[in-house]
């Protein structure tokens, strides 16, 4: 009976190893994170979160890095743009203070400014009052903007809508001509060029005269009488009016 038994209990040690052995395996097939300990998993949340925080913080100061880079580039290309700038007006300024003598005495001459016909009239009609005999008619054509040398007769204007730091139109330096034709009823040919003298002293501007054509109508008359003067010289005189000033594309 005796050894009926042990062997009864050796079998059944046998079989309950058995059946720890199966449950162990069992264990680890289903092995999850669940199983793991709380401290566990709480450090390994916070491992992941760090982590994630970091690589959002990486790509932020990433992206912060790219917009500080453009905006640097930004400012760099605006200071050069203000140093050009800056130096183009003090060369500007050098151009001003160098010329601004000649320009004021182009200025009381006439030359430069404003075209001035009204005042080109009112001493055309001074001298045709003052000098007995004299009968004067003008035409004088539109201004018109004489191209610069180099350019082939065109005109390269500044840019529509330039402006000025202060807001101001950029202005552009041109020559003018203008056209003018006169008609003069004088007694002696000589009474001609006291006219462009007197013309040149009341500073009216630049001009020359291209062309002058003299006639003296025949009426037949044969009196050589010292009282008689002859019939009135008619003069046609071509001339050619020069100004300078600033003007607006």
């Amino acid at each position: 009976m005796a050894t009926l038994n042990a062997q009864a209990d050796g079998q059944y040690e046998d079989e309950d190893e058995d059946a720890s052995g199966s449950s162990a395996s069992t264990k680890e097939l289903t092995w999850s994170w669940k199983t793991w300990p709380r401290n566990l998993r709480r450090s390994v949340a916070i491992g992941v979160s760090i982590l994630l925080s970091m690589m959002a913080l990486i790509l932020f100061l990433q992206e912060q890095d790219k917009t500080f880079t453009q905006k640097l580039d930004a400012n760099t290309g605006s200071k050069s743009q203000a140093q050009t700038k800056l130096r183009e007006s003090g060369q500007e300024r050098d151009t001003i203070v160098k010329y601004l003598p000649v320009l004021r005495e182009l200025e009381e001459r006439g030359i430069f400014g404003e075209e001035k016909r009204l005042e080109w009239v009112e001493q055309l009609r001074i001298i045709e009052k003052r000098w007995p005999g004299i009968a004067i008619k003008y035409d004088i054509s539109p201004q018109r903007l004489v191209p610069k040398e180099g350019t082939n007769g065109v005109v390269q204007p500044i840019p529509i809508g330039a402006k000025l730091p202060n807001g101001d139109p950029v202005k552009q330096f041109g020559v003018f001509s203008t056209d003018m034709k006169l008609t003069l009823q004088l007694l002696h040919e000589g009474d001609a060029l006291a006219i462009f003298d007197e013309l040149k002293a009341a500073n009216l501007g630049l001009f020359s005269v291209k062309k002058c054509i003299l006639r003296r109508p025949d009426t037949g008359r044969t009196n050589d009488a010292p009282t008689d003067f002859g019939n009135p010289l008619s003069v046609e005189c071509s001339l050619n009016w020069i100004s300078m000033s600033t003007y607006a594309p």
